[in-house]
């Protein structure tokens, strides 16, 4: 510990002497020195010398706020009202105001043989305008002196005044003025002596100050661009841009040298520049000290001190002079904690043998001390020279010294690896072809065992996905929560084995690339849809942000489906709240595509792995999603393989961005339809061609289907291409096929067409085919209007996604036209067998007169025979046209007139207002409507249910109000009873497929009627004891449905 002390109090005592020449030298500043008295500068007891030069330091007769002449100087003198000050010294040191004008005067003696000399005054650069007089002349001028800011100008400008004494006592006269500058007046010290001597030490000082600043900016520029070449050697920009900006602020500091360079510049603009390069200059000192002290300096004081230096060079560049160079004095205190704070940070980096802590104590030192000295001279607590160049040199040249020897060690550490690594990868060449040998054979043994476990595995995913559904009910729940685990290990577990037959086959270069135009947007969508089961139990927002007009990319579309899904299901597996986001954009004419999540990131380290087989880095983050890490090394090949790269960045516990790029297609972004192209040429399309013995097998298997109706098919693909092609393989004498090219599209058909069969692309932008099927079944029943999806993939994931959705079946693309006709003759014979079977059921049970009315209504005829002629008479008519209408053909028909309808219905009212008389009343709320069909015997359903299931409950009965209501568009149908009513359950249980009540037979079978006719049920409002409301709507053009 003693030698630590000994070894730091040695870097102090060095710092302390250099310090020490540096002051030496800045006080030694003139050959010859004279103090003034009031009476003046008596220099006539100077030897004769060619080297003669003083400064002019001491009383001076000082007139505030009188600019005078001269002769006005001496007539006030005979007067004796004189104030005297001591120069150099501001405005506001003795008069209190730093806006203030006035007139500066002394006398100087000289030997007699400077009589007739050549003799000058300098005055460095002030912060205000004067102009100089000797005797009678003005001999010097630096801006413009007045008495008011209106006419004062101020000009920081280094002046020499030259002149020929006439006697051996001269008058000095200097009238100043200053209205812009916290430190006007005459602040700098004025100089006198020989003209040659003044010369040459001025030209000295310029030429001194220039080659100080060229070479310290030099050695900046050189770290810069060196930096630019290496650019991980950071801190040579850092220095180089401290260096540079400290060169610059030099020369700043003085208007005599930037005006050599900007003539047009004003004062104000230079001013402003000073301050903002030096606050820069600081900042970039702070971080190259925090980048070589990381482990020992705060970032948070970082930001603080980075936050204080912008805050500075804002306020300067905005705000005008006497404000923010206050401001700069007042801030500047607080670089008396921030040097004993920095001195602690290189203490500490001392102690932890950081070999850049003891310059850095030296230079900060050095840097520290000239500061203060600057700082001190611009207060007026001493006169000397600024020694901020000098040790800025010093302290630049130590660490250029220093990070030479570094990068030379560096350099030299790298080429004896470099030479180890040559060595060793010559000795060990045989080693690697044996180990690419071990690998291969590796390869083999793990695509022939993924094969073997394949069929076991399948079987046993199988196995547990039947006990799970029809066993569901005789396991408890424990057993359930097993099984489902052990059936989402079973598919991990087939992705694993598929990844590995995919990285062989990769390897042998055994993929090849079915290249085709892509919409990203699409894929995207339809990949996030067969993830979406992934998520149910995570709060994950999945979204696609691609703009719909993204051009297309040129890729496999199956290859491309496996990237999107490798990529998103890995973000799934590690994120379990949050968005994950895909977005798309174009640069260098690739399509760039990122895949952004919010999970929990992944390290530095493992990055540089990531997309290596078998890597997976941190072992308890990938713990998570276990696997073997296979699938973004397959990802990262694919997109090679298709002229891409991938790459991905993190921030650990923020989340992850993984982006590959794929070429664009050529030419238009929409996928090119050759318009002269035969559609026969099925070949060249992504569906396969059938041969033509085929089609009379599909004909003749469609013969014993009725030869006036053929299925309607709305097909949705957003690729044009494929409509025509699908069109082209579905015969027209078979099929009434429409296209649209969204789901948006699609949904609007539903609303206002009857359907037998939709056939859906699955990779559609926008609504993918899953979407799609999902909006289809919060309407329709899978019985009710089937799906047919085309899948670009066979893969389990894709299949069980389409069926999670409610698909009826599915077909894989490319399509094979025999498999598609078969699938949907298949589907659509069971929709028109589904159809025909519920018009027949209606039409049965209208049939099926329960015998009881039966009997009723004759008992009712026969009584009136005795009562009433006239009345049997007409209740025997009606009783006939309701048997007639009751076993009429058309009521089998899909649609019939509301006409026919209201007849039946008025017969049935008749008879049973007859039966029970004062306990049925009817209303007809009635507009007039023409040429509405309905389906068959749909209001009579709801009129006989109203009677006897609602108002007939009743002692007292009740009233039937049958309402029709015509609407721009449609017609809406209501039947309202205030019978004994229903409650929820009971409706629920009404209108349930397997319900066995009787009223609820014929209901069902109005509510799948009406839904397949025009995608609308019954809507049904009934409260217990009050009564119900039954409501359909059907559209006034409906006989064209």
């Amino acid at each position: 510990m003693s030698q630590l002390v000994v070894k730091h109090n040695r870097y102090v005592l060095v710092c302390i002497a250099i310090l020490f020449i540096l002051t030496l030298i800045s006080h030694g500043s003139a050959s010859a020195k004279q103090s003034a008295a009031s009476k003046g500068f008596d220099f006539s007891n100077q030897l004769q010398s060619k080297d003669f030069y003083t400064n002019l330091d001491g009383e001076w007769h000082f007139f505030e706020k009188k600019l005078l002449t001269p002769d006005e100087v001496k007539s006030q003198w005979s007067d004796g009202m004189v104030e005297v000050v001591t120069l150099p010294e501001s405005f506001q040191t003795h008069t209190g105001n730093i806006n203030s004008f006035g007139t500066y005067s002394a006398t100087i003696k000289i030997p007699e043989e400077y009589i007739e000399k050549a003799l000058a005054i300098y005055i460095p650069y002030q912060y205000s305008a004067y102009t100089l007089f000797v005797d009678q002349n003005e001999i010097s001028r630096n801006g413009i002196v007045g008495q008011d800011s209106s006419i004062h100008a101020t000009e920081m400008s280094p002046r020499i005044g030259y002149f020929f004494a006439q006697s051996d006592e001269v008058l000095l006269t200097i009238q100043v003025s200053s209205f812009d500058h916290i430190r006007g007046g005459l602040e700098n010290s004025i100089y006198f002596g020989e003209a040659s001597t003044v010369s040459r030490k001025f030209n000295t000082n310029i030429i001194g100050t220039l080659f100080i600043n060229g070479c310290i900016f030099i050695i900046g520029l050189f770290m810069v661009l060196f930096s630019l070449y290496r650019r991980q050697e950071q801190v040579f920009f850092i220095f180089g841009m401290f260096s540079m900006l400290i060169s610059v602020r030099a020369l700043f500091a003085v208007p005599f040298y930037y005006t050599l360079l900007f003539s047009d510049m004003s004062w104000l603009w230079g001013t402003r520049l000073e301050y903002i390069l030096t606050e820069a200059s600081s900042l970039f000192y702070v971080i190259l000290l925090w980048h070589w002290h990381k482990e020992e300096f705060s970032k948070k004081v970082l930001y603080v001190l980075s936050i204080v230096h912008i805050t500075l060079i804002v306020t300067t560049l905005f705000t005008q002079p006497v404000f923010f160079q206050a401001l700069f004095f007042k801030v500047f205190y607080l670089a008396v904690p921030t040097f004993f704070y920095l001195i602690y940070v290189i203490y500490k980096s001392i102690r932890n043998q950081n070999r850049n802590a003891k310059i850095n104590l030296i230079g900060m030192g050095i840097i520290f001390l000239a500061f203060f000295n600057d700082f001190a001279i611009g207060k007026n607590w001493y006169h000397s020279w600024t020694l901020m160049l000098p040790a800025v040199g010093v302290y630049v040249m130590l660490n250029v010294i220093l990070m030479s020897k570094d990068f030379a060690e560096r350099t030299q550490k790298t080429e004896q690896q470099n030479k180890q690594l040559l060595a060793l990868n010559a000795s060990n060449e045989e080693l690697a072809i044996q180990l690419q040998k071990e690998i291969k054979r590796k390869d083999e043994f793990l695509a022939n065992t993924s094969h073997e476990l394949r069929n076991p595995l399948h079987g046993i995913i199988n196995i547990t996905q039947s006990i799970l559904r029809n066993r569901s009910r005789q396991l408890d729940e424990k057993v359930q929560d097993g099984l489902t685990l052990q059936l989402t290990i079973g598919h991990h577990m087939s992705r694993t084995l598929e990844d590995l037959l995919d990285i062989t086959r990769l390897k042998e270069h055994r993929i090849h690339l079915q290249l085709e135009n892509i919409d990203v947007r699409a894929v995207s969508v339809g990949v996030i849809d067969m993830l979406k089961v992934l998520i149910e139990n995570k709060n994950i927002q999945m979204e696609v942000n691609i703009i719909s007009d993204f051009p297309h990319v040129v890729a496999d579309k199956n290859r491309l489906i496996q990237i999107l899904f490798n990529l998103l299901h890995n973000a799934v597996k590690y994120t379990d709240e949050g968005t994950i986001t895909v977005t798309a954009d174009i640069k260098d004419g690739m399509g760039h595509i990122h895949i952004a999540d919010t999970g929990i990131g992944i390290d530095e380290k493992t990055l540089q792995i990531i997309f290596e087989p078998y890597e997976q880095g941190d072992s308890s983050i990938t713990a998570i999603g276990g696997g073997l890490g296979l699938g973004l090394s397959i990802c990262r090949q694919l997109v090679e393989l298709h002229g891409g790269t991938m790459r991905a960045s993190s921030v650990l516990g923020e989340g992850s961005v993984f982006t590959f790029t794929l070429p664009l297609a050529e030419g238009s972004t929409e996928k090119p339809i050759a318009a002269a192209a035969p559609l026969i040429n099925i070949s060249e399309l992504p569906f396969k061609k059938i041969p033509s013995a085929m089609n009379s097998m599909i004909e003749l298997s469609t013969e014993n289907r009725v030869a006036s109706y053929r299925p309607r098919i709305l097909a949705i693909d957003d690729d044009p291409v494929n409509l025509r092609v699908l069109t082209n393989i579905l015969s027209e004498d078979q099929y009434k096929v429409e296209v649209v090219t969204s789901g948006k599209e699609a949904l609007g058909k539903l609303e206002r067409n009857d359907w037998d069969l939709i056939i859906s692309d699955v990779m559609m932008p926008n609504m993918s085919g899953y979407e799609l099927t999902r909006s289809i079944r919060e309407k329709f029943s899978i019985s009710e209007l089937p799906i047919l999806l085309l899948t670009a993939r066979g893969h389990t994931e894709d299949i069980y996604t389409g069926f999670l959705a409610g698909a009826n079946d599915y077909v894989v693309k490319p399509v094979d036209a025999i498999e598609l006709n078969a699938r949907v003759h298949a589907l659509t014979n069971l929709q028109v067998s589904i159809n025909e079977r519920l018009r027949m059921e209606a039409a049965w049970l209208q049939a099926q007169i329960r015998p009881h009315f039966l009997l009723n209504t004759l008992n009712a005829i026969v009584s009136l025979s005795e009562i009433d002629m006239s009345r049997m008479v007409q209740l025997l008519e009606k009783f006939s046209l309701y048997l007639q209408s009751s076993f009429y053909l058309k009521n089998i028909d899909n649609l019939v007139p509301l006409e026919y309808e209201l007849e039946l219905i008025e017969s049935y009212l008749y008879i049973e207002k007859e039966r029970f008389g004062n306990r049925l009343h009817v209303k007809w709320e009635i507009d007039e409507v023409e040429n509405v069909m309905i389906p068959p015997l749909s209001i009579q359903t709801l009129v006989e249910n109203a009677v006897n299931h609602g108002v007939l409950k009743r002692t007292n009965g009740g009233v039937i109000i049958i309402r029709i209501h015509k609407n721009d568009g449609y017609t809406e149908i209501s039947v309202i009873d205030d019978g004994v009513g229903m409650d929820e359950e009971q409706i629920k249980q009404i209108f349930s497929i397997q319900s066995d009540q009787e009223k609820g037979i014929g209901l069902v079978n109005t509510e799948q009627r009406l839904k397949r006719s025009y995608g609308k049920g019954l809507h049904v409002k009934s409260t217990v004891n009050v009564g119900t409301s039954i409501t359909f709507t059907v559209p006034n053009n409906s006989s064209s449905v």
